[in-house]
């Protein structure tokens, strides 16, 4: 049984529906944001980096209801020679609406890819991982630029792009251009999976928080899916637009897995719900610092924004931040305990009590915090 393309009403279902979750997403992760970080001029790259996919978002839905309802120069044999010189016309339109379309979709996932890589990089700020997240961001990178090259050397001259009839199949088929595209995107994704899931496994949270936050990020694998399948229908399926359907899909969920971790704030404040950091434990909870410092390993948590943090004796750490990586290790010899926050919009305070002076505790226990500005 062959398939057939998506109607356009389904197209639009999908897509606006889709989209408008997205958006809302969004708005809302912008404007928790803000309330972290005390207005709009504080917003950080990633932040701006999300409101430019914003655009890409929008433009790629527009013009996925376009496409979908125009034809281009990809036709059947034999089609060429019914087509009347209006059809002519109309194909070169959507042919060139096609490539905004995969620029628009190319330019949001990279960029999508980018607001995480600098989330990841914050959380794991003065950790070993942070390595892995720069030589992953790299890859990220090289990956953009060998698929636009693709792009702009699979089909020669440019123009046949739209050309009817097409100078060479590539420029009607994508197929060079899609490989590579292919090969970068699920590779990449992949590796920020192995990054992300490990390192809120880790987390220092209560279970039931630690398997919402793997559970969205864990919808990256979607992602994947969604990545391979529109691939393959558009081989398998070169003349439907049933890869319109899929990129719909893709695109709509790696926008909801890079904003829902940073509503949490927001989610605070409207709910009333508690954070993600947990205030106290058996093992850490009520023990000073002379005595955490004994402890073996290493203890990484994810914290909550606008938490508190209070160790004995009388130091506290305000935190204003989404999400917080922080690590505690004892070092080998001096016994001193390293408390690293990592995030430059991190707003701390160091307060001591009974005499000992500013930043140091009991015992000459030192506590370095690693600031950035407000």
């Amino acid at each position: 049984m062959a398939l057939t393309s998506p109607t356009p009403e389904q197209l639009t279902v999908e897509s606006w529906s889709m989209y408008s979750v997205g958006i809302l997403l969004i708005i809302g992760r912008i404007y928790s944001r803000c309330l972290i970080l005390n207005g709009f001029r504080n917003l950080q790259t990633e932040d701006y980096l999300m409101i430019f996919n914003a655009t890409m978002y929008t433009i790629l839905m527009a013009a996925i209801n376009v496409s979908g309802r125009t034809a281009t120069n990809l036709m059947e044999p034999g089609t060429l020679e019914t087509l009347t010189p209006e059809d002519i016309e109309t194909r070169i339109y959507g042919s060139k609406i096609v490539i905004l379309l995969e620029q628009a979709m190319l330019i949001l996932i990279w960029g999508i890819k980018g607001c995480m890589i600098l989330m990841y990089n914050r959380l794991t700020t003065r950790l070993q991982q942070q390595m892995l997240v720069r030589a992953v961001g790299g890859y990220i990178v090289v990956g953009f630029v060998s698929i636009e090259l693709a792009w702009f050397l699979s089909c020669r001259p440019f123009n046949g792009y739209w050309a009817l009839p097409v100078p060479m199949e590539q420029c009607a088929t994508y197929q060079h251009y899609s490989i590579v595209q292919a090969c970068f995107n699920i590779s990449s994704d992949l590796m920020m999976l192995g990054i992300a899931i490990p390192l809120f496994l880790k987390a220092r949270v209560p279970t039931k928080k630690k398997l919402i936050l793997v559970g969205i990020f864990g919808c990256g694998i979607f992602v994947i899916l969604a990545a391979i399948l529109n691939k393959y229908y558009n081989f398998s399926n070169p003349f439907t637009t049933i890869y319109m359907l899929w990129y719909i899909r893709e695109a709509s969920t790696a926008v909801y897995v890079s904003n829902l971790p940073m509503l949490w704030p927001l989610f605070r404040r409207v709910f009333n719900i508690g954070s993600f950091q947990e205030r106290s434990t058996p093992k850490y909870g009520s023990q000073p610092l002379s005595d955490m410092s004994k402890k073996k390993g290493t203890l990484t948590s994810l914290a909550g924004s606008e938490d508190r943090i209070t160790r004995e004796p009388a130091l506290e750490i305000d935190q204003r931040i989404s999400f917080t990586v922080e690590e505690y290790r004892r070092e080998g010899k001096g016994g001193d305990v390293d408390v690293e926050m990592a995030s430059k919009e991190s707003q701390e305070s160091i307060r001591s009590q009974g005499g000992y002076g500013r930043g140091v505790c009991a015992h000459n226990y030192k506590a370095e915090v690693s600031v950035g500005a407000p």
